[in-house]
């Protein structure tokens, strides 16, 4: 006689079983799917506070120098151009050099490459440097009416550092990038190898405005937002600028996904405006 067993005795058929491995499959690789997505996510976030963080560190770098452009406490480093004429003419040279140098034939100063002037043809910001994608600035840090150049860092009382920290060119490089970089912010001081700002870098923009009542501003209340057209006309215009707009957009790849984050600011010149 054939014995019947209870349903819930019997074992699972190769169609059940089938079905079941179909159903985990599918639930595990929607699993799988979301903790990848996830992951990617999380990367991508961290990725794009990071470039925005280095963005901002290099704005923050960029904005203390390029607001002491032009610092000049003996008023006799620089040679400003007026509309017509320059002033760094025999009157101020004889003038600066009395103030600046000390006792001595020829003075210990002038002989060792310090005293003043040495303004002739010097500029805050020169015109022919001061592009969309290049700024040049140039500040008398130490006081002695000169801007760089030291003959002797070692036996003068300036020390090196002030002559990397009077001239500054900041640029849009794709020449001074790593490997593997194709455009980077540098920093160039003249005294050795450029330094990097920022890399990973997919533009920078320098953006100049003029001080109050001058050129595009003149009769214009105020906040003046009339920009200076490029490439400057003259070095009156370069000497005239009150305000910069500085615009630095970063852009990587993380996760076969483009990160992108551009930071804006604005520096107002202390000895400028």
């Amino acid at each position: 006689m054939r014995r019947w067993l209870p349903r819930d005795e019997r074992g699972l058929s190769l169609a059940e079983l089938v079905v079941t491995l179909a159903i985990f499959a599918v639930v595990m690789v929607g699993l799988v799917t979301t903790w990848g997505k996830a992951q990617e996510a999380y990367f991508v976030g961290s990725e794009s506070a990071e470039v925005q963080q280095n963005v901002r560190a290099a704005i923050d770098f960029m904005v203390r120098e390029i607001r002491s452009a032009g610092r000049d406490a003996t008023v006799c480093a620089f040679d400003y151009a007026t509309a017509s004429t320059l002033d760094c003419d025999g009157t101020k040279v004889t003038n600066c050099t009395a103030r600046l140098t000390g006792s001595g034939t020829p003075p210990w100063e002038t002989a060792n490459g310090l005293g003043g002037p040495g303004c002739t043809g010097v500029y805050a910001i020169p015109f022919g440097q001061a592009t969309a994608t290049t700024l040049r600035i140039r500040s008398d840090r130490n006081h002695n009416g000169r801007i760089g150049g030291l003959a002797n860092a070692i036996t003068s009382p300036a020390s090196a550092a002030d002559r990397g920290e009077e001239d500054v060119l900041y640029a849009l490089s794709t020449s001074n990038c790593p490997s593997g970089v194709p455009q980077c912010i540098t920093r160039d001081d003249g005294t050795g190898p450029v330094a990097m700002v920022a890399v990973d870098i997919n533009g920078l923009t320098f953006t100049y405005y003029p001080r109050s009542n001058f050129g595009p501003c003149a009769g214009v209340p105020n906040p003046c937002n009339n920009a200076f057209a490029l490439p400057f006309g003259s070095q009156s215009q370069a000497d005239n600028v009150g305000r910069i707009r500085i615009s630095i957009q970063a852009q990587q790849v993380v996760a076969g996904q483009t990160v992108s984050r551009t930071l804006v600011t604005e520096v107002t010149l202390r000895n400028r405006s």
